[in-house]
């Protein structure tokens, strides 16, 4: 059987699409600006995000059935997330006296958020929205913790506001994700 099938293609999101070739385009444009640092993070990010879009999951079995059956929809989340956040880091946005980097983080956690409900209600059963709301907390609180460690090994972190209003806007925008998610989803 092919890698790729017709088949396959069309159960892929064109939205996901469309955000990989606009996330093509930032890192042609950071390379005509001369931010070629970054426009090599752009692609690797780009090359990243065909790793989540190219693969036909419905068809691998030796993916656990909630990755088989997450939404294909859900698939720009991460395209998205990187386009977000590629200014930030390209153009130095996130260091700016501006609402950027708290932008970022709570947008960043509402994709979040959203791929997690997905992820749970793959599985066809009914959620309530406060269990739902529960997961979204936990997992936007262990994401934006794990991000911000990973800012401070790398010498990247702010001050100790600026952490902890990161850490807060995104387990904010995942518990709201999620929720958003389960109520688009009706």
């Amino acid at each position: 059987m092919a890698l790729l099938t017709k088949d396959d293609l069309r159960h892929q999101s064109r939205f996901a699409w469309l955000c990989l070739a606009a996330l093509l385009a930032a890192a042609l444009a950071l390379w005509m600006i001369d931010k070629r640092a970054a426009a090599w993070g752009t692609l690797a990010a780009v090359l990243g995000c065909l790793g989540v879009l190219l693969p036909p999951r419905e068809r691998m079995a030796a993916l656990p059935m909630r990755l088989r059956r997450l939404p294909r929809d859900l698939d720009a989340a991460p395209v998205l997330a990187s386009l977000l956040s590629t200014p930030g880091y390209g153009l130095n946005w996130f260091h700016g006296a501006n609402p950027y980097d708290e932008v970022v983080h709570l947008v960043s956690g509402l994709l979040a958020g959203a791929v997690l409900a997905g992820l749970i209600l793959a599985d066809g059963r009914p959620r309530s929205a406060w269990a739902l709301a529960r997961h979204g907390l936990v997992f936007g609180l262990a994401l934006a913790v794990g991000w911000e460690v990973l800012e401070w090994a790398l010498g990247l972190i702010g001050h100790a506001v600026d952490t902890v209003t990161d850490i807060l806007l995104t387990t904010l925008g995942a518990t709201a994700g999620g929720l958003l998610w389960q109520r688009g989803r009706r």
